[in-house]
C-alpha cells in the first residue's frame, strides 16, 4: 500500500486532550511520515460540523485512510465509519488511536511523556492500516493457500463455523472453510493455526505484527533504562476497564502500549516471539475472568497457550516472568491500573530484554521480591 493517502485528525476534545499532550509535538512527529498526506487538528471531531470539516478534507484531498487520534474506538469508531463511507473512505481504512482515555487521561503529570506515546500510538494506528488488506470481511476469520486441512481450526472453534472440505483447487486435498454468517469475530482458530493459513479481517497477523514494530522501535539503554512493555487488551473486558480507568483519572506510568484484539485467544504465539525479538521488556495478556469472557472459553485457551509460550521463552533464555497472564473484566479499571503497574514494577527489577543487553546474554537474575 505505498500510494496510500493517509489524513490524521487529532482532537483536542476541548483541552482534555488538548492540555495533558502537545498536539503540535505530535502532529510534527507524523506529519514527515511518508504516507501521511495532511493533519488536521480540532477542538471537537465528533461533532456535526468536525464531521463535516473531516468529510470535506477526505473529499478534497483524495483520502485513502484515516486515523483519528481521540477518545475510545469503542465510543466512535463506528460514527467515523459511516461519516466516512459517504466520501469514499472504506471502514476497515478508518483507525482510531485513543489517546484519550488511554493516554491523556492516565498519564497528566507526564505532559512530555505522554505527548511522546500519543505520537507512538497515533503511528501504530498508521501501520495498522498500510498493513491493511483491502477486503471486506469485516472481523471475520479467512482461509488461505498454506492450509492443509488439519482441522485443528475446527477443533476449537466455538460456534462450529468452521467444516474441512475438498479443496476445489488441489485434487485429493482438504481445506478449512469459515461459515461468514456463523462466524462471531474471536479469532482463536486463526491464532491456533500451526500453518499460518487463517487470518482475521482488521485484526490481521500482518496489521498487529506493524503496531508491534511501532511500539517496540524506541528503546532505552542499560544505563538509560525505560521499561518497553506491551498490553494486549480484549476489547470485551479488559479494554473497557483501560478506559474506565482513564474516566476516572487513575494515574499510570507511561511505559506500556495498548494493543486492542477481539479475544485473548486471538493473541498469536508469533506476536509475543515477534515482541521479544523486536525488544521489549515484557508482554502482559490482560483476559476477562473465569466465566466472563465474551466468547465464553476464549480466556481458558489462553491460559493454557501462555503456559507453553513461557516455557518455550525459558529455553530461548528469556525469564517466564517477561510474559505475563491476568484477569481484568470490563468493570475493574483499579485492577487495570494494579495489574499494569505491578507488570512494569517487575520488569524494573528485571531490567532490559536480554536481547537489547551487551553480548545478548542469558538471563540468571532472579526477580525482587
Amino acid at each position: 500500500m505505498e500510494d496510500t493517502r493517509i489524513a490524521v485528525l487529532l482532537c483536542s476534545c476541548e483541552g482534555c486532550v488538548g492540555n495533558a499532550i502537545d498536539l503540535d509535538e505530535v502532529s510534527g512527529r507524523v506529519r514527515g511520515l511518508h504516507n501521511v498526506i495532511r493533519v488536521f487538528v480540532d477542538d471537537h471531531l465528533c461533532s456535526k460540523e468536525g464531521l463535516r470539516k473531516i468529510r470535506r478534507l477526505c473529499q478534497a484531498e483524495s483520502v485513502d485512510g484515516v486515523v483519528v487520534g481521540a477518545c475510545s474506538p469503542r465510543l466512535y469508531l463506528g460514527e467515523f465509519q459511516s461519516a466516512l463511507s459517504h466520501v469514499g473512505v472504506k471502514p476497515y481504512m478508518i483507525e482510531m488511536a485513543n489517546i484519550r482515555e488511554q493516554c491523556a487521561w492516565i498519564h497528566s503529570r507526564t505532559k512530555r511523556l505522554a505527548s511522546s506515546k500519543a505520537a507512538d500510538m497515533v503511528e501504530m494506528s498508521i501501520a495498522k492500516i498500510l498493513a491493511a488488506d483491502i477486503s471486506e470481511d469485516g472481523y471475520r476469520a479467512v482461509v488461505g493457500d498454506l492450509c492443509d486441512g488439519c482441522g485443528i481450526c475446527m477443533s476449537v472453534c466455538r460456534v462450529e463455523a468452521i467444516r474441512i472440505v475438498p479443496d476445489p483447487a488441489r485434487t485429493g486435498k482438504m481445506i478449512a472453510s469459515v461459515d461468514a454468517a456463523e462466524c462471531d469475530g474471536c479469532g482463536a482458530c486463526v491464532a491456533a493455526c500451526p500453518s499460518g493459513a487463517m487470518d482475521q479481517g482488521c485484526f490481521s497477523n500482518e496489521q498487529i505484527v506493524a503496531q508491534i514494530e511501532v511500539a517496540t522501535r524506541r528503546k532505552g539503554t542499560e544505563d538509560d533504562y525505560r521499561p518497553n512493555v506491551l498490553v494486549f487488551a480484549c476489547n470485551w473486558c479488559s479494554y473497557p476497564a483501560a478506559d474506565l480507568a482513564g474516566l476516572k483519572r487513575l494515574e499510570l506510568p507511561p511505559n506500556f502500549n495498548v494493543i486492542r484484539t477481539t479475544c485473548s485467544a486471538r493473541v498469536d504465539p508469533e506476536w509475543v516471539l515477534t515482541a521479544f525479538s523486536k525488544g521489549a521488556d515484557g508482554v502482559l495478556i490482560l483476559t476477562g475472568g473465569p466465566g466472563k469472557c465474551h466468547y465464553d472459553v476464549g480466556n481458558m485457551r489462553t491460559r493454557k497457550r501462555i503456559v507453553l509460550l513461557r516455557r518455550m521463552l525459558a529455553q530461548l533464555g528469556f525469564r517466564e516472568e517477561r510474559l505475563s497472564l491476568a484477569w481484568v473484566d470490563a468493570d475493574e479499571p483499579e485492577k487495570f491500573r494494579d495489574e499494569v503497574t505491578r507488570f512494569i514494577d517487575m520488569i524494573l527489577d528485571l531490567g532490559p530484554n536480554p536481547l537489547r543487553a551487551p553480548g545478548g546474554r542469558i538471563e540468571t537474575r532472579k526477580v525482587k521480591r
